[in-house]
């Protein structure tokens, strides 16, 4: 059965790949097969290898094993989901390494990071939101914990060195003793990194609100506009 499963991921990430002229029904749909196997492999297999192998050899994923099982209980909603899928990920960094190749990996965490910040933008409350941007918070963390900060072949050695200043930053941070202002440092970085990504053109909507919660962080100022247009000409406003 691991031997299947490892072949079976293999064979996925083959399959993402080759997917870069495909529709995006048909990505979204590998990634679910990708998701669906670590899934599987988590709930079928590794409980067994568990029981009949030295737990020594597992210690590095039992932590995460737990969180996993813990997040079982209940009914899941879209931002569950996908911290569910999160940890699965950051176990198969572990266990898969050769099955589901780093650059694999990199995709899975880059679409997860994708949906979450599509939920941001469909938040209909503001406590619903902020918690949406928890979850971004926690996955950027994860995927540069878990899987850049080991990515040793980059293809442009400039993204090499910005991401060494990114990380640079981030261990600065995290040496910081005050909870609520490292959290909220570690905000202001991941959300600023994250802007430099994403297309103007494409991401109208969420940039705003990275803009906006860059704002309530105390990050970036909000410029006010003083200026309207009245009869097809722009006119000053009392601000």
């Amino acid at each position: 059965m691991d031997a299947l499963y490892k072949g079976i991921l293999k064979n996925y990430s083959i399959q993402l790949a080759d997917t870069v002229s495909s529709k995006v029904d048909l990505i979204d749909k590998t990634y679910d097969k990708i998701f669906n196997a670590l899934e599987a492999y988590i709930s079928d297999v590794l409980p067994i290898k568990l029981r009949v192998s030295n737990k020594d050899e597992y210690k590095n994923v039992l932590e995460e094993y737990e969180r996993y099982e813990s997040m079982l209980v209940g009914k899941l909603d879209e931002r569950d989901k996908i911290k569910q899928k999160m940890v699965l990920l950051g176990i198969s960094r572990e266990l898969f390494t050769h099955s589901l190749p780093l650059i694999a990996a990199e995709q899975c965490y880059e679409k997860l990071i994708s949906d979450v910040r599509n939920l941001i933008v469909k938040a209909s409350t503001k406590a619903r939101k902020n918690t949406t941007f928890d979850v971004l918070i926690e996955l950027i963390e994860e995927y540069n914990i878990k899987l850049l900060s080991t990515k040793v072949y980059w293809d442009k050695p400039e993204k090499r060195e910005e991401y060494k200043k990114f990380w640079n930053k981030y261990k600065e941070i995290i040496k910081m003793e005050d909870k609520k202002e490292k959290d909220k440092q570690k905000q202001i970085l991941f959300l600023k990194n994250d802007l430099k990504g994403l297309e103007k053109n494409k991401n109208e909507l969420i940039i705003k609100q990275i803009k906006q919660k860059l704002v309530e962080l105390g990050a970036i100022k909000q410029i006010k506009n003083c200026y309207k247009t009245i009869k097809g000409q722009y006119k000053k406003i009392k601000c």
